[in-house]
């Protein structure tokens, strides 16, 4: 069983949906939508599903917008585990 799609939102109205994505050449990677509370796509994130430094670097980056402030260690692994999903 796989993930295909996951949309997360948080305290800060944002959204993050997460889904795996097949670019060109085959190579799947991870892709993340952030969009505002209007709905307004802000930024788009795709990293390997190979490469954690770039899994942590995503999930940085969803933490910060969902919970509208630079996060603990702890903080950013609750949304780096929902991005480990996709890696499998």
């Amino acid at each position: 069983m796989k993930i295909k799609t996951l949309t997360l939102e948080g305290e800060t109205g944002y959204t993050a949906k997460i889904t795996r994505d097949n670019p060109t050449e085959g190579l799947e990677c991870i892709m993340c939508e952030i969009a505002d509370q209007t709905g307004k796509r802000i930024s788009v994130h795709h990293v390997s599903k190979n490469d954690k430094e770039d899994q942590w670097s995503m999930s940085e980056c969803i933490q910060y917008h969902l919970d509208g402030c630079p996060g603990t260690h702890s903080m950013i692994y609750d949304f780096f585990r929902y991005v480990l999903f996709f890696a499998e």
